[in-house]
């Protein structure tokens, strides 16, 4: 699978920076997951997403882009001159929201023509007893 707004490195013990390969609009529409376990004892500067230590070796991290989704970037009033950079960062939040999307659905059990859920090999948690 090929994410757009979502990265996994595996911890070699020693390593704090980490390459952000996506863009974003602010740093605080960045996530970090240590072993699926969010964590906010990093920091961001440019592409470089830096935690206060380095995580334990083999722990795997998922850096992630939560576009807000609850209210626009950019709000724009009657009679005001339209900026390029209002376009872009309202077109942005609209793009970064649609590959996010994207993004979910890859990571998501999909329905096969046979009407059956396809797990594409992974295991599947978390399945409660079945009834009928």
């Amino acid at each position: 699978m090929s994410y757009l707004a979502r990265v996994t490195y595996t911890a070699n013990g020693s390593t704090t920076g980490y390459a952000i390969p996506f863009s974003y609009r602010a740093s605080s529409h960045i996530s970090a997951f240590l072993d699926n376990v969010s964590t906010t004892a990093f920091s961001i500067s440019g592409s470089t997403l830096t935690f206060s230590t380095a995580p334990v070796a083999n722990a795997v991290m998922t850096l992630k882009r939560v576009t807000p989704t609850d209210a626009r970037l950019v709000d724009f009033t009657d009679g005001s001159v339209l900026t390029e950079a209002q376009l872009d960062q309202s077109a942005d939040q609209n793009f970064f929201i649609a590959q996010e999307t994207s993004d979910s659905n890859q990571a998501s059990l999909l329905l096969g023509a046979d009407d059956k859920f396809d797990a594409l090999g992974k295991v599947i948690k978390n399945v409660a007893n079945p009834v009928n």
